[in-house]
């Protein structure tokens, strides 16, 4: 195939110019800049004008809508991509956009290992990588779909924190497509079939200060209530049906000589199960109501659920057919399920086949040893181009 995409040096070029704009998550002037540079990259990909690109308004960032052609099409593909990072601003600084060599182990005695060239800096992984490909895909494909078909880019700035100001202009798109390829990153060889679902939760306890020496009976300690409440949710713990619970934070009111008035708490729920989700947040709430401690009061709240991605018949074909295009340009490609999140889960909800972690190949999302293997980059973009142009022809 005649891939109509940028070189390798001008990909990471502009790669390192994505990193290199901070995006925490929810940050609206950040979110804001980098639709401006990604803005200006599908102006410049596409050929002929016959596309458009809008935003859509949140509190946390806008919505980056991406399309070819400009009118909606009866048949679509979907693209997902994030553009924040879990990391807070000025953390570039100490983990800049870089290539380095990492060496692999040895492969047995009297064998050399190769040394593997990666990039690292802060979300060049998990994801900045992937929104370039959403533009590379676009640049192949502008001009040369047929009359029935179209690619729209959904790219928001809350995935990493639960995508509850994006998830239903997730949703809707979903709902007016084919199919969908999350850009999402993969560990080396694979890419996601299955994800975990997650209820996030945040606990609100309050109690009654006192002074804890002279009148310590008067009070109700809210710490009390909240660490007996979090042994009660932590038992809910089932590793037979992979089911993890997490108390991510706590905070309190007071002083060592003060018996605490309030306290929170927040933590989150995930496993592959539906309904042994709604199951464990019904029996959080059962362990809220029934606090122990007199004179307290917890209050519950629901912080956003995100479904398990299921894969469904349509999504095994997808992922066939990824491994078929992946073998092609040397990869190998097995699917793997996982307990991370992704936007890809709301597609999957919707009953749309989804092929998740298409975007960049690499290790350590979310901390400072975070990259992307260089070597891998084009094939895998050239592999979800396959993907399209397959199911496109397929109709």
């Amino acid at each position: 195939m005649n891939y109509r995409i940028s070189s390798e040096e001008v990909f990471l070029k502009r790669l390192g110019e994505y990193v290199a704009l901070e995006t925490p998550s929810a940050n609206a002037k950040q979110i804001d800049k980098i639709n401006r540079m990604m803005e200006e990259d599908f102006r410049n990909a596409v050929t002929g004008g016959d596309f458009s690109i809008s935003r859509e308004e949140t509190a946390g960032g806008d919505i980056l809508i991406a399309r070819i052609p400009a009118e909606k099409k009866p048949h679509q593909v979907l693209l997902l991509g994030h553009r924040d990072t879990v990391f807070p601003m000025g953390t570039y600084e100490k983990n800049p956009y870089r290539e380095e060599v990492l060496e692999t182990a040895d492969k047995g005695a009297g064998s050399q290992s190769e040394p593997v060239i990666i990039l690292r800096g802060t979300g060049v992984l998990d994801m900045k990588a992937g929104d370039l490909f959403a533009v590379e895909i676009f640049r192949h494909f502008s001009g040369r779909l047929p009359e029935d078909w179209g690619i729209v880019g959904v790219f928001n700035g809350d995935e990493e924190i639960g995508s509850h100001l994006s998830e239903e202009t997730i949703r809707r798109f979903a709902k007016e497509s084919d199919f969908c390829l999350c850009l999402e990153p993969s560990i080396p060889g694979h890419c996601t079939i299955g994800r975990k679902g997650l209820a996030g939760y945040e606990l609100t306890v309050t109690g009654i200060p006192a002074h804890s020496g002279t009148n310590y009976l008067a009070g109700a300690s809210a710490i009390q209530a909240l660490s007996r409440a979090i042994s009660e949710i932590y038992s809910l713990r089932n590793d037979d049906q992979f089911l993890s619970i997490n108390i991510g934070a706590i905070r309190a009111e007071g002083k060592a000589n003060i018996v605490c008035p309030k306290a929170w708490a927040t933590g989150e729920a995930r496993c592959f199960d539906p309904e042994l989700l709604r199951e464990t947040l019904r029996k959080i709430e059962t362990i809220c109501e029934m606090n122990p401690v007199p004179n307290t009061k917890i209050s519950l709240k629901i912080r956003g659920i995100r479904p398990p991605m299921v894969q469904s018949e349509e999504g095994k074909h997808l992922f066939d057919l990824a491994r078929e295009k992946a073998a092609a340009h040397g990869l190998s490609l097995e699917g793997r399920i996982h307990g991370g999140g992704s936007d890809g889960s709301f597609v999957s909800d919707e009953g749309i086949p989804v092929l998740d972690g298409m975007g960049a190949e690499g290790e350590n999302a979310h901390t400072f040893d975070e990259y992307v293997v260089k070597s891998s980059i084009i094939d895998r973009l050239k592999t979800c181009i396959d993907i399209i142009e397959a199911e496109v022809k397929r109709g």
